[in-house]
């Protein structure tokens, strides 16, 4: 087994130096191969510290953007890896995962499940047909690419992966903003889905990380809802605590000036972010600015000190009523919902 990031954005370096930092703590024996082409000199001689962390500089021939994963995989493939362990860099590794992949047979491919939001839904096998692709299999969400785990046996997956990232269809949709761009060229995660879901592909077995008790996919008011809280008492802390959508290490997302309620919720709620929770346990190792991890606001530092930094129970107020705002919009939606 073996790691795999991509990074080509600086100022998501703090992301992945947390990411290095908690693989080193949980899962040390692993090789890492990372391909960062901005890495500068400070940041080489920062992961020198991490023998089993290699750097490659040079950019992945066709990736664009956060479309580089099948590219990255497939030359760690053909560079005669077997089994690869793809981790987005805005993820932070809570707990080793080693033993729980290496159990899975070489057919199943893991996989992560989509957080809770607008795009989450894939009805009738949605993305697939929208490709033109036969349908082969409903799947209960639309899947995420944030962790994977792939072998040899699914090297014809990827290739057909890489294809249509780098088409010029796909590539020019890319160019639009996310709520332009048609549900399944969203992003690369959508296309994996529609051919994951396809006739052809339909017979790889999938080993879906749960959302809540494998894998926290913290994204805005309904990151870490009640439900997922509840499941760290039952089954213990998740592998992977995920970071979508604001990164909380970069500048401005915190507004010094007055703004409505709503937003002002929804930045507390990411000051209380489980992911900056787990990052601070890191913060004297991580060698560049880390005021990021300090409480913002007023609310957010009381919410910090009572929870007592135990991360289900940070935030949990504002996912309790996020919950119920939730759960109040869909009883509304189906109370009419025209017959």
């Amino acid at each position: 087994m073996i790691i795999c990031i991509a990074e080509d954005r600086e100022c998501c370096e703090p992301g992945l130096k947390l990411l290095i930092l908690s693989l080193d703590k949980h899962c040390r024996e692993l090789p890492v191969i990372v391909f960062y082409p901005p890495a500068g000199a400070a940041f080489r001689s920062w992961v020198g510290s991490y023998p089993q962390v290699t750097v490659h500089t040079a950019p992945l021939p066709g990736a664009h953007g956060w479309n580089v994963k099948p590219q990255a995989i497939l030359h760690l493939m053909d560079q005669g890896y077997d089994q690869i362990v793809w981790i987005d860099s805005d993820i932070i590794v809570n707990r080793d995962f080693t033993r729980m992949l290496n159990e899975l047979p070489p057919s199943v491919l893991a996989i992560t499940e989509e957080a809770l939001w607008g795009a989450h839904e894939d009805p009738d096998c949605l993305r697939a047909r929208l490709w033109g692709f036969d349908a082969g299999r409903n799947l209960p969400f639309t899947l995420n690419t944030a962790v994977l785990r792939v072998t040899r046996l699914h090297y014809g997956l990827l290739g057909k992966w890489r294809e249509i990232l780098e088409s010029e269809q796909y590539r020019t949709v890319q160019q639009k903003s996310w709520i332009d761009r048609p549900v399944h060229m969203v992003g690369d995660q959508d296309v994996l889905t529609a051919i994951l879901s396809s006739a052809e592909y339909a017979q790889i077995p999938l080993r879906i990380l749960a959302r809540g008790k494998e894998i926290i996919q913290f994204f805005g008011l309904y990151g870490y809802t009640m439900h997922e809280r509840a499941l760290r008492l039952v089954h213990g802390r998740p592998y992977f605590i995920h970071s979508q959508g604001i990164k909380p290490w970069l500048e401005g997302w915190h507004a010094a000036a007055p703004m409505g309620l709503r937003k002002y919720i929804e930045s507390v709620y990411l000051d209380l972010s489980p992911y900056t929770i787990a990052a601070s346990s890191f913060r004297t190792r991580l060698d560049c600015d880390s005021k990021w991890m300090t409480a913002h606001y007023k609310l957010s530092a009381i919410m910090r000190g009572a929870a007592m930094w135990y991360m289900p129970l940070v935030g949990l107020p504002i996912a309790l009523v996020s919950d119920l705002m939730r759960v109040s919009k869909r009883g509304f939606r189906s109370t009419h919902r025209r017959p």
